[in-house]
């Protein structure tokens, strides 16, 4: 009963302090990183020698206490024994905070991807329009600074697209 008495405690001298950087008319930039990439469409082609790095910066303010209209803009890196792609992103989505802690989220957006395949010696290249959730938890290291951790799914219905893995994200809040 202890313990229970001091969580609930330390959540509610917390949590008053959190919920006021994910308030109506606040800021955020949220730089990600998506290195992480568990699987996805182009797995099948090799699994020796993957390197996978992607890099996004999302940009939104808060219309709502705890709801986050954002866009965005990212690359990736995916590079394989016999392959590589390299693409861009553009993205504009919604961010709902749960108890100022517990995120979701939902985009759409447009993806251009170069693939370069090295046995055949030519360049492909593809379209996407997507839609990507995510579902992470936001730790609070200062007042606006927050680390966020998060599995992500991005699917394109039109064609062969898709993703799905972990990223680590690092919100700022104004």
């Amino acid at each position: 009963m202890k313990r229970f008495l001091c969580m609930a405690i330390i959540i509610f001298l917390f949590i008053p302090k959190i919920m006021a950087q994910t308030e109506k008319g606040k800021w955020m930039i949220n730089p990600e990183i998506t290195t992480f990439g568990v699987g996805g469409t182009d797995n099948d082609k090799s699994k020796s020698n993957r390197f996978n790095f992607g890099l996004g910066f999302k940009g939104g303010s808060f219309i709502y206490d705890d709801l986050l209209v954002n866009v965005g803009i990212g690359f990736d890196i995916n590079k394989q024994e016999k392959w590589k792609d390299n693409s861009l992103q553009l993205s504009g989505g919604l961010k709902y905070y749960i108890l100022s802690h517990l995120f979701l989220g939902a985009e759409i957006g447009y993806e251009r991807e170069w693939l370069r395949d090295y046995e055949g010696n030519k360049t492909l290249k593809n379209n996407y329009f997507f839609f990507g959730a995510d579902l992470g938890y936001a730790i609070f290291i200062t007042s606006n600074i927050s680390i966020e951790p998060a599995i992500y799914w991005k699917h394109s219905f039109a064609d062969r697209l898709n993703q799905y893995g972990f990223k680590v994200g690092f919100g700022l809040y104004f």
